[in-house]
């Protein structure tokens, strides 16, 4: 029982006598109290409901007889702007609609959400309801539409109810009206984890077959084959890929196949269907330039990889930014994907960059993923490989803060002198990034705390610039020169007092920085 039927128990304060007459099947009481006072027929409780109602809401058929007989107005609207037609068809009721009807309930009145009791009766398994109301229909009348612009055949398909869908279309139900959405009831059909579901979706299909309708974008540009694949439906994706006409490549607004979401879900047995079905023989990819095995790699389902990569038309393309999936992967941490990689393509080239010159590498030292480095070291990736700013896979962690990661690369070999195309030292980056740990990493792996790049800027310099006072801390004390001057004349004083770090400047103060420092200027 849900909450609204709580409401008219005998005893409620919202029902009266004669309310509690009705729900409590007492037509005796009922009978006098209507004889005694006709406008209690009709009267309504707080929420608009009659007697009537709460006959069908407790199945007191009889009761609701007598109120008929009595002249009840079977078209009464409660609040919601529903009749006792709309909850007999809500809750099945078969008796009770037929009732309703004999008396000339009216079967087009339209609730709130502007849903007539059609669209009710599809909600239930047994199509009897439903059948019973479209004796009742006059040809066109089957397909009124709700708030949502959906028909009774939209709420069929999405109920799951194929008996349903057949009576519907028996009827001359069009299959091919768009919803608020844009979907059609094939959308609604196939937007089912039920594998049962298949027959709905055949029901609909065996009237109309047509490219059009097997191929139908939503307003996001879905087809229905979107939607199964999103939903898994194994069984669903078979059927619908084994028209000729069902475009397997077809591209929502985002520039996504079905093969990408399958990707994307790791759907991998849909993932074979659907590279066996695809006549084109090409692999589509997105806005980004990423095909479907960029997406399954960087989930890290190797099982979809798998499949990907043992099926002939699928090659690991570089998206627009020149990355390829094994680096998507890498940049993820998906090492279950890059063992796959590694062990069913003999010639991949781990080392491979980007068109910025980052490699595998580059990605998991960025992200911090110390498993996925430890990984792609032992497969023999270069570890001082440099992009496009001279930056290795260690000048990425060290900006980062990620220490496991710069540990496990300098124990793999990774030179901790090298500077990068302004010449910052690791050190440089590490106090750019506030990261006082790896400062003190570096440090003692000898790097001198008072290096300077091609400005002249130390790492005290960076560190004070962002306020990082830890960071500060540390360099100074492992010797770092507060009264280093960069070539325009600045110490790291004039940063944090330009910046207005308070904190950092007493600290500067405090290791004997120099507060009378001249920077060079014109005037100089």
């Amino acid at each position: 029982m849900n909450r609204s039927e709580n409401l008219f128990l005998p005893g409620s304060s919202l029902a009266s006598q004669v309310h509690a007459a009705a729900i409590n099947g007492d037509k005796g009481t009922l009978h006098r109290l209507i004889i005694g006072n006709s406008a209690l027929k009709d009267k309504e409780d707080q929420f608009g409901r009659t007697p009537l109602m709460y006959c069908v809401l407790a199945d007191r058929l009889d009761c609701a007889d007598a109120l008929l007989k009595a002249g009840a107005d079977v078209n009464k609207t409660d609040h919601s702007q529903r009749t006792a037609l709309h909850l007999a068809a809500q809750k099945g009721n078969y008796r009770f609609m037929k009732l309703l009807l004999t008396r000339r309930a009216n079967w087009m009145q339209k609730d709130l959400e502007e849903m007539t009791p059609l669209h009710l009766t599809t909600r239930h398994k047994s199509p009897k309801c439903l059948a019973l109301l479209l004796k009742f229909t006059a040809p066109g009348e089957v397909d009124t539409q709700d708030k949502n612009k959906q028909t009774a055949l939209h709420w069929s398909a999405y109920y799951n109810n194929p008996e349903h869908v057949k009576l519907l279309i028996k009827h001359d139900s069009n299959i091919g009206i768009p919803d608020v959405e844009g979907k059609i009831p094939l959308h609604w059909a196939a937007n089912h984890k039920d594998p049962s579901a298949v027959h709905t979706v055949r029901c609909i299909l065996d009237a109309a077959p047509t490219e059009s309708l097997l191929n139908w974008q939503d307003y996001e540009g879905r087809t229905p084959l979107h939607f199964a694949v999103a939903d898994g439906n194994v069984t669903v994706v078979d059927v619908l890929t084994s028209y000729e006409s069902c475009n397997i490549t077809s591209y929502d607004n985002l520039f996504r196949t079905p093969l990408h979401w399958a990707a994307l879900l790791g759907h991998a047995q849909i993932v074979h269907l659907l590279l066996e079905r695809n006549k084109s023989g090409t692999i589509p990819s997105d806005s980004q330039g990423a095909t479907p095995l960029h997406y399954a790699a960087q989930s890290n389902f190797a099982e979809t990889v798998k499949v990907f990569l043992k099926h002939p038309s699928v090659k690991d393309d570089s998206d627009l930014e020149g990355r390829t999936s094994f680096m998507w992967a890498a940049g993820k941490g998906s090492d279950d994907v890059l063992r796959t990689m590694l062990s069913l393509k003999s010639d991949i080239d781990i080392n491979m960059a980007d068109k910025y010159g980052g490699t595998a590498l580059h990605a998991a030292a960025l992200s911090g993923h110390v498993s996925t480095v430890k990984l792609l070291l032992e497969n023999n990736a270069q570890v001082d490989a440099t992009d496009v700013m001279k930056h290795t896979p260690l000048f990425r962690a060290c900006e980062m803060g990620h220490k496991d990661v710069i540990q496990t690369l300098i124990k793999g070999g990774a030179r901790v002198d090298l500077v990068d195309q302004d010449g910052h030292s690791l050190l440089h980056w590490a106090a750019l990034g506030g990261n006082a740990d790896v400062c003190q990493i570096l440090i003692e792996n000898k790097i001198n705390p008072n290096v300077q790049d091609y400005a002249g800027r130390t790492p005290l310099q960076c560190a004070a610039y962002g306020g990082y006072i830890n960071c500060m801390a540390v360099l100074m004390e492992n010797n770092a020169d507060p009264n280093i001057q960069d070539k325009e004349g600045r110490t790291a004083l004039h940063w944090s007092c330009n910046n207005g770090y308070l904190d950092a400047i007493k600290l500067l103060l405090d290791f004997a920085a120099f507060p009378n420092q001249m920077e060079n200027n014109e005037e100089r």
